[in-house]
């Protein structure tokens, strides 16, 4: 019964509640799986309050997001599904003056709040780069030991201490040994018997008396023993009792190990002579500095001892292991020492170049960047280009970099001279970027628009249709797994990708072309250089990726679809292409002369085009050109300059026509150009490898009337 209080407390508290619950359901404007009410004026109204505005759609519908993840966005209000918080209307400005996706603008006071700093992209010589320092010793190529070839006791020292100076063949040390004395006793008795069996009527025994006194002097040559001293030897025809050791090389004496009567055993080192006059220099060189310094090169330092003398070497060898403790590479330096000012030992602090100063920056020179600036996270450097005309207004920009040099990063791909990185605050910027949810360091691409609904320029699209091209050689460049040949196929990309002409687009679409354009550019890059076949397919996948959600954006281009045609027929077809230019350009500078000639070559040209070793699809394609250049041929008969620009026309459409479906050995884009004014504005096409226009259906009079339509190579 004593427990019964607290049953009816438990009761109690689970009743209240359950009272509760309820009339919190009953106070809610309905269960959870109802429909999301509409948006009222009032609830707008209330976030405007706060600061925010909303977005709407193409359809004038609102846009949700959630102010801690801002890549959640919904048509209707609600919770986030990653945290659960309430979603809030979008606030989104208009695109009106933006150049990039990336691009941000903030307020006087956000800027000053940032701390943000800037630093202007330019050119240095960074061959002062690296700074090293090293330690002068010994050329281990020119130390020699003098060794004890026999056993013995030393009886005298000529050079009895270390640090002397001695010259070739001069005397070293004076060394009693039994074994050299029995050797010579060997060769003093080898050489008698030589003289009496010389009479002898036998060759075998004379032969083999010559060769006892060439093995008893080989012997005493592996004693230690020179040919000078045989020779004595010989000559005295009596043992020496005692031999004297030369020194082999010039140099000074470095170590001396003996001392006289001292008793040595056979390969023991009594001194060791080093010549001076070259030298090696070992440098500590780190790991970030190898870029700058290759075999052969010169390098110049200099010494505490001698302030301001430069001395310079040249680099044999960069040892292949990095020592862990130090993070350094060693590097050897050979050096002249002739007048022998530099010592062994000696500290020396040395670089890979002269000093260098912006005045005399070379126009090669790389193109650098603080290493503040860049933001690196994996394998993408992420940078912010700040408008000096436009203060608080930032452009994130991807790009390539190389290698670093102290606190400079060498810049591949993405920016130019004379623009302005930020260098501090960058950070902040990029957290500013990430809550407006527009591509930043940690989202990377994430085009909020659409480039659909904008009707594509027809020179965009041709040129886009030439890039399907080079995206599908690279592609099988890269299943291929040759280096060489996909290194090739990726700058081949690069430069169709750049001569895309995307002026003629419009706002959104153009904002997506750049944002793609800086990501495949800078893939194409890399490409160009990838080191590995690992590292070539990751790279080709993420390409890959890039290049689809690209022409996903721009749908209304068709693929290009060049036929495979023999290799002769391409450089026919490119030969053609080269007297039609020539006939053109007469055309345009009213040369009747010229164009005369230009259309008769043509004529013979066109007609030894051998087209039996095309495929029947292709011969087929092929004959309607050719019938169609033919057509144009006949109507010049007359001659004349109004009969020219007569056929001028379909000469074109029927060339044209061929080049777009067979491709050319180019080595410049060709452009179809469109005049509306011709035949009584009907209008007619011409070729030319230009964008700027030269007319060749009016010439003189109206040099620049047209527009380039579509590249056909």
């Amino acid at each position: 019964m004593k427990k019964r209080p607290h049953l009816y407390g438990i009761l109690g508290i689970s009743a209240v509640v359950l009272l509760a619950f309820a009339a919190g359901y009953m106070l809610k404007d309905g269960p959870a799986d109802t429909e999301p009410q509409q948006v009222t004026k009032k609830q707008l109204d209330e976030h405007k309050e706060h600061g925010l505005e909303a977005s709407t759609t193409e359809d004038g519908e609102i846009v949700w997001t959630c102010s801690m993840h801002p890549q959640i966005q919904m048509k209707e209000p609600g919770k986030c599904p990653i945290c659960f918080m309430d979603l809030i209307p979008l606030k989104k400005k208009g695109n009106e003056g933006r150049t990039s996706l990336r691009q941000i603008k903030l307020s006087p006071e956000a800027v000053n709040l940032a701390e943000i700093s800037i630093a202007k992209v330019q050119r240095l010589d960074l061959s002062a780069q690296p700074n090293m320092v090293g330690k002068i010793e010994y050329d281990e190529t020119r130390v020699k030991a003098i060794t004890a070839w026999a056993g013995g006791r030393v009886e005298r020292l000529f050079v009895d201490y270390t640090g002397d100076t001695v010259k070739k063949g001069q005397p070293m040390v004076q060394l009693f040994s039994p074994e050299l004395m029995t050797a010579q006793a060997e060769l003093i008795q080898a050489i008698k018997a030589q003289r009496t069996l010389r009479n002898s009527s036998l060759d075998l025994i004379r032969k083999s008396a010559d060769r006892t006194v060439e093995a008893s002097r080989e012997k005493l040559r592996l004693l230690g023993l020179g040919r000078a001293q045989i020779a004595a030897i010989e000559r005295k025809a009596k043992p020496q009792e005692r031999i004297t050791i030369v020194a082999p090389q010039s140099g000074v004496v470095i170590k001396k190990n003996v001392n006289a009567g001292q008793y040595v055993k056979t390969g023991m080192d009594m001194y060791t002579i080093a010549d001076l006059r070259r030298l090696w220099v070992f440098l500590e060189a780190y790991e970030t500095d190898l870029q700058f310094i290759k075999k052969g090169q010169r390098l110049s330092f200099q010494t505490d001892a001698f302030p301001g003398q430069v001395y310079s070497g040249k680099v044999v060898f960069i040892d292949p292991l990095v020592n862990e403790k130090t993070r350094t590479i060693k590097v050897r330096l050979e050096v002249d020492n002739a007048d022998l000012s530099l010592k062994p030992g000696m500290l020396v602090r040395a670089t890979a170049g002269k000093t260098a100063q912006k005045s005399t920056v070379s126009a090669d020179a790389p193109l650098v960047i603080p290493a503040s600036a860049p933001l690196i996270t994996g394998k993408r450097a992420v940078v912010y280009v700040a408008d000096p005309k436009n203060r608080g207004s930032y452009t994130g920009r991807e790009i390539v970099l190389g290698a670093r040099s102290g606190s400079y990063y060498v810049v591949k791909n993405g920016l130019k001279e004379g623009e302005f990185v930020v260098t501090k605050g960058n950070f902040k910027i990029d957290s500013a970027i990430q809550i407006i949810a527009r591509p930043s360091m940690m989202t990377g691409e994430s085009p909020q628009l659409s480039a659909g609904k904008d009707e594509l320029p027809p020179l965009f699209r041709s040129q886009l249709a030439l890039l399907d091209g080079a995206f599908e050689r690279l592609s099988q460049a890269v299943k291929s797994k040759d280096l060489s040949k996909t290194h090739l196929a990726f700058a081949s990309f690069h430069k169709a990708l750049r001569l895309v002409d995307a002026s003629g687009l419009k706002k959104d679409s153009k904002l997506v072309w750049d944002e793609y354009f800086m990501l495949l550019a800078n893939d194409a890059m890399i490409g160009a250089e990838v080191p590995t076949v690992e590292r070539l397919d990751e790279l080709f996948t993420e390409m890959t990726a890039h290049y689809t959600r690209l022409r996903n954006e721009f749908k209304q281009v068709e693929k290009s679809a060049t036929m495979q045609v023999p290799e002769q027929f391409r450089k026919q077809l490119t030969v053609l292409y080269g007297k039609y230019e020539a006939f053109a350009t007469a055309l345009a500078q009213d040369d009747t002369d010229a164009a005369k000639k230009a259309s008769s070559q043509l004529h013979v040209l066109l007609t030894s085009i051998d087209a039996a070793s095309l495929s029947p699809a292709a011969r087929q394609v092929w004959a309607a050109s050719a019938a169609n250049m033919q057509k144009g041929l006949e109507l010049m008969n007359s001659g004349g300059l109004v009969a020219f620009r007569a056929g001028l026309e379909p000469l074109s459409a029927g060339l044209a026509a061929a080049i777009h479906s067979f491709g050319a050995d180019f080595d410049a884009p060709v452009y179809e150009v469109f005049c509306p004014m011709a035949f009584d504005f009907k209008g007619a096409i011409w070729l030319q490898k230009s964008t700027e226009i030269h007319n060749p259906y009016f010439g003189q009079a109206m040099q620049t009337c047209g527009e380039v339509q579509k590249q056909l190579h």
